[in-house]
């Protein structure tokens, strides 16, 4: 390390940190340049004390069963130093294997875990050691969000050792969190061997830096952001990973294959863990909320006064592993805007996200292989109540909420019961059965009901079958009702290094309806299926991986399916995907497909004569032999430009048309990090879609949005998000005749549309739940297709607050 370098402190961030100190403390930090990084030493401490051989633990050797010691009343400061004596006398695991690219192979770079326990808490030292401590991705950002552009440590523990479900730490060289649940079975992308749900948050410790051999970091979790079972002594299962970000390599203690289906059954195991009893949870979380919102009403702009909101959220441990959560007029707000999409061409609902806090709270619960509890259907809540947690061999969780939607939306004084009712149990090992009863109720005699079984099975360590039998009832106001209305889900799926497939069936009744969940398409039958193989490079090389992929993914009504009819929808597709050196990839997309319309979508169509009047609407041919093509890049061009997208061209139904068209779809993505605190994401989609009768343009589509964040510290940032939304779109035409569609006897002219949506926020949370913003949101729509502000009409804006304090009594 060169002396002369000026030596940049970089603000720690204790998630207890009290506001006032905290708050001042990020204030006063300054953020480095991003070449500054490689020179954070914060004090040149001496290396850590190196621990006796039979405290290390190697996982390449199949040491994987680790004895922590045992230290009372520790006296460690989290701060990423590990200068204090105890940690001599902690646990090592050593020995780390890489996973990704290539599975198997030596770890590029050193890792050291350091791990013991205490009466009221579990601790773990890092060193994470590299060659060209230069390289070192490092940055400031937003909790939840910031660490997976960075160098990461993970740090997975299962508590109950079950190996079903394991808490998730992350932590980057600066300290900054990312917290959530593994569970075995679910997918946070097509392809992903992750199985984490980033919803739920944790009270913990950490801080880290970077030092002139790689980086350091120290974490201390309590007991009590934990459930365990409640024995004397106890074994958890304990997996540690890293990455390496400019390389794109993985590594992890405990060797991880895909040969084998659970990722949790691969952990090693700390043993032996004994008299650890963490106090009764007990939380209390008051919200203020404020808003002044202004709106476009007859033609003028008008602003409304000041409307502030109090509301509270509560949490008690009703033992060590049941938890009960209520909340009365709860902080429903949210703070961005939901991920840009288009719109123009969609022909079903599209899913967005949870976002509220209370609903996220043991959201694991709830989950089965179809979505059929989606808590954005209780759209504007009273109270809610919630218990969740594990009774033996049983997971179990209850949700109960008022919804006032429906008196919101078409008056009266009706307001919306949910009541859901969820229970798991473990069987064998890895496996699971359970049961889902969903029941919303409007009045008394409109309500909508699910009841549904579904078990996911792992069979012989590389399968695994997941299955689920469901169905609803549905009353209508006026004594309309729907009886027994069913639902099927199958799906069979082989993991494996080189080769993997996977087989769906998802049938879902015409009548079938869910008011608590999201099922978009009804009446469909669909067939799934899809092999992987994979091969590897050789060490160093340019190519580190590829993979070859085959899809086919058929669609039926749900009548035609079962009396063996064929389908009115497939398209088979091959995916190569190439992983090159220095987390880079190339995919390329080949698609054909079909297409059969409706006759029932067209049943209000009629075409136009010259002569004033109208014909009968023809229903256009199937569309066969649909060609696509795409290629989807993610390119990291430095350690401060990212650069990923797609480009897609391909004919598809123009569905409100019953026509072909040849869409062509470009959508880049960059991403900045020019300095450790600044971030700058720049996302453009655009789409131009034209009739292949006659190359007439149908719709053409820019969507835009620019999103800045500059942070202050680990708790303190501003963030700005601009977005523009242009369409353009044809009048409707009759893809045999080219003349005017009428719809219920009326033509659809022609249109074209701008929005602008704006966002600026201020927001400081130094823990989950403990939370300040202040933000300002406009929205101007108008037929202008440009970036010009002034030749667009404001409709709505807002000033919005928020103020909450987690205490943890």
């Amino acid at each position: 390390m060169n002396p002369r370098r000026r030596q940049v402190r970089v603000p720690r961030c204790r998630m207890r940190t009290p506001w006032a100190v905290g708050l001042t403390a990020l204030l006063l930090g300054a953020a480095a340049p991003a070449g500054a990084q490689r020179h954070l030493d914060l004090g040149g401490a001496p290396p850590p004390a190196v621990p006796p051989d039979t405290l290390r633990f190697s996982g390449r050797d199949g040491a994987l069963d680790v004895h922590p010691p045992r230290i009372d009343e520790p006296k460690v400061r989290i701060d990423g130093r590990l200068d204090e004596a105890v940690w001599a006398q902690a646990a090592v695991l050593t020995g780390f294997t890489q996973y990704e690219p290539v599975e198997g192979r030596p770890a590029t770079e050193d890792t050291e875990v350091r791990v013991f326990y205490s009466r009221d808490a579990i601790y773990f030292g890092i060193l994470a050691y590299d060659r060209d401590p230069s390289g070192i991705l490092a940055r400031l950002g937003e909790r939840d969000r910031a660490v997976f552009g960075d160098d990461w440590v993970r740090l997975m523990l299962d508590t109950f050792d079950d190996q079903r479900q394991a808490y998730v730490f992350y932590v980057n060289p600066l300290g900054l969190q990312t917290d959530g649940l593994w569970i075995e079975g679910i997918r946070t992308r097509p392809g992903s061997s992750v199985s984490i749900d980033f919803n739920p948050d944790f009270i913990w410790e950490s801080d880290g830096r970077v030092t002139d051999r790689g980086w350091v970091a120290e974490v201390r979790i309590p007991y009590v952001s934990l459930r365990f079972r409640e024995v004397p002594v106890q074994d958890w299962g304990v997996q540690v990973a890293r990455e390496v970000k400019r390389r794109g390599f993985k590594q992890s203690w405990a060797p991880l294959t895909r040969n084998e289906a659970s990722t949790l059954a691969q952990s090693g195991h700390l043993r032996g863990l004994r008299d650890i009893h963490p106090r009764r949870l007990i939380e209390v979380n008051p919200v203020v909320t404020g808003s002044r919102t202004g709106a476009l009403e007859e033609g003028h702009f008008r602003r409304g006064g000041f409307d502030p909101e109090v509301g509270i959220n509560g949490r008690v441990g009703v033992t060590r592993n049941l938890v009960f959560d209520a909340t009365v007029n709860p902080d429903f707000s949210q703070v961005e805007a939901d991920a840009n999409r288009l719109t123009v061409n969609e022909r079903f609902a599209l899913f967005f996200p949870e976002k509220r806090a209370f609903f996220l709270e043991g959201t694991e619960v709830f989950r089965t292989p179809r979505n059929l509890v989606h808590t954005r259907q209780i759209a504007d809540p009273v109270a809610g109540a919630k218990l969740t947690g594990k009774v033996g061999a049983f997971q179990v969780g209850y949700l109960g909420a008022v919804d006032q939607a429906p008196r919101t939306l078409f008056g009266g004084d009706r307001d919306a019961l949910f009541n859901l009712l969820r229970i798991r149990r473990d069987v064998g090992s890895g496996s699971t059965v359970g049961l889902l009863y969903t029941d919303r109720t409007l009045a008394s005699d409109a309500y909508n009901r699910v009841l549904a079984a579904d078990a996911r099975l792992l069979v012989h360590g590389r399968y695994t079958l997941t299955g689920q039998f469901g169905a609803s009832w549905t009353a209508h106001e006026g004594g309309a009702a729907t009886g027994f209305s069913p639902l099927l889900f199958a799906q069979l799926e082989r993991s494996g290094r080189t080769f993997g497939f996977e087989l769906k069936l998802d049938d879902v009744f015409p009548d079938f309806r869910t008011e608590s969940g999201f099922i978009p398409r009804t009446g469909d039958t669909e067939v799934f299926a899809s092999a992987r193989h994979t091969t590897f490079g050789r060490p160093g090389a340019l190519l580190e991986r590829a993979t070859a992929e085959v899809r086919f993914d058929g669609f039926w009504e749900h009548d035609a399916f079962w009396s063996g009819a064929s389908p009115f929808e497939w398209e088979v597709e091959a995916q190569p995907t190439l992983n090159l050196r220095g987390d880079r990839s190339l995919s390329l997309i080949l698609r054909s497909g079909y297409f059969r319309f409706s006759e029932s979508a067209f049943g209000a169509y009629a075409v136009a004569t010259p002569g004033g009047g109208s014909e009968p609407f023809a229903l256009p041919p199937p569309l066969e032999h649909m060609l696509a093509v795409g290629f989807v890049p993610r390119l990291r061009i430095s350690n401060q430009v990212q650069l990923n997208g797609r480009i897609f061209l391909r004919e598809i139904p123009i569905f409100v048309e019953g026509s072909r068209g040849i869409e062509l779809q470009a959508a880049p993505d960059l991403t900045l990090r020019p300095t450790t605190a600044l971030q700058v994401q720049l996302q453009h989609t655009f789409s131009r879609i034209r009739r292949q009768r006659d190359d007439s343009v149908f719709s053409t589509s820019n969507l835009s949005r620019l999103r800045v964040q500059y942070q202050f510290g680990k708790a303190l940032f501003a963030r700005a998000i601009v977005q523009f939304d242009l369409e353009e779109r044809d009048a409707l035409e009759d893809p045999a005749t080219g003349r005017a569609l009428l719809i219920f006897g009326s033509p659809v002219a022609a249109r074209r549309s701008g929005r602008f949506d704006g966002q600026f926020l201020v927001q400081y949370e130094p823990s989950p739940g403990t939370i300040f913003f202040l933000g300002y949101s406009r929205a101007e729509v108008g037929e202008h297709l440009g970036f010009d502000l002034g030749r667009l009409d404001p409709v709505e804006d807002g000033l919005f607050l928020k103020l909450s304090y987690l205490f943890r009594l």
